[in-house]
């Protein structure tokens, strides 16, 4: 009897942590279009982590194998924007007290989502045009800000760059609206997350004063990975006021910035949150020659696209001028072939002429 209740116990034990893992990583959908739809969710109903891109990819028509749990039921319409914020969370802090459209969880078998997977197709299908394209992730007091545009080049790289920042006039603290509660701005922990929203805070404001760069006819993609809330949970507890308070403003500031991208964008956004116990960057193999050159800058070469519009037409005219000198010249060695050869003939007749003025 005692076995048994050991061997009940065990399994309790491993279905709650089971149940509050999978609490801790799930997505949630903040804003969609009106012609985008969701699948009909259930609780045993999961969504693997390596699938992040090819949902994301569905309804902006950037995926040849849209998933089920979004798609779109216009095929002439999509969204103009997609952001995607992962909040990288302590294992044992509670669910974000966030609203949402739509709530999926999440397997968590590969430990990052795949956004240069989404940036490259963005890229291939809109080469000619010019999409906002943001990653930022936030990671060993370091911003790694990956774009392509110079709309974002001046976003700070590091921490410290960052919590000057807060320092402004016009950062979030001095709003009368944002108070940052028992969270202190000096401190490592507590200075971390706080910049990381004003950096936030900092994108949305630069769209909305770049309104004439979103007109591209192409997608945005916007991600932004965060780490602070983790920090903070790690430095005073899961139940700590620290920890409470710092939700509390993460939740306020999702909220708010997705009210400003709907504005910005129309309400033809898709604003999705990403809970996750923790994250990763993607392992990427590299191969190298003996002949391999160090440090080539593939950027200052004149290389030639893959891809270009007049190819068809090039191809057309290339093909035809080819068949007609073909053929123009299979006439001509026809007609000379069987050119009768006598005193007569055009071979002769100039020859014989001049030899008759000479005479």
């Amino acid at each position: 009897m005692a076995d048994t209740m050991k061997v009940l116990l065990i399994v309790l034990l491993g279905l709650s942590c089971l149940a509050l893992t999978c609490l801790g990583q799930q997505l949630l959908v903040k804003h969609a279009p009106s012609y985008v739809t969701f699948h009909k969710q259930t609780p045993d109903a999961t969504v693997s982590s390596s699938d992040l891109h090819n949902i994301i990819a569905g309804p902006l028509g950037l995926s040849n194998r849209p998933h089920s749990a979004i798609q779109s039921k216009s095929v002439l319409k999509r969204p103009k924007a997609n952001v995607l914020v992962t909040v990288v969370t302590h294992k044992d802090q509670k669910e974000l007290p966030l609203d949402s459209m739509a709530k999926f969880p999440l397997d968590w078998d590969m430990p990052f989502v795949d956004v240069e997977a989404l940036m490259n197709s963005a890229q291939s299908k809109f080469l000619e045009k010019d999409p906002l394209m943001l990653d930022l992730v936030s990671n060993n007091q370091f911003f790694d800000v990956k774009t392509t545009s110079d709309l974002f080049q001046s976003l700070p790289g590091s921490f410290a760059a960052a919590k000057d920042r807060l320092l402004d006039p016009d950062s979030f603290l001095f709003g009368s609206a944002h108070k940052s509660g028992s969270l202190n701005a000096s401190l490592t922990s507590d200075g971390g997350l706080l910049a990381e929203i004003q950096v936030m805070r900092d994108v949305v404001d630069k769209l909305s004063k770049s309104a004439e760069k979103l007109a591209t006819g192409a997608p945005d993609l916007l991600s932004f990975t965060l780490t602070g809330l983790k920090g903070i949970g790690e430095a005073y507890g899961a139940d700590s006021a620290q920890t409470k308070d710092a939700q509390k403003l993460v939740a306020k500031h999702l909220d708010e910035i997705t009210d400003d991208l709907k504005n910005i964008y129309k309400g033809n956004v898709m604003v999705e949150i990403l809970t996750a116990p923790s994250i990763e960057q993607p392992y990427v193999r590299k191969t190298r020659s003996l002949k391999a050159a160090n440090g080539t800058d593939y950027s200052k070469l004149n290389l030639a696209l893959e891809w270009d519009q007049d190819f068809p037409a090039a191809f057309n005219i290339s093909l035809f001028l080819v068949l007609t000198l073909v053929i123009t010249v299979m006439f001509i060695a026809y007609g000379m072939w069987n050119m009768n050869p006598n005193l007569e003939s055009i071979l002769y007749r100039v020859p014989q002429d001049e030899n008759k003025k000479l005479n």
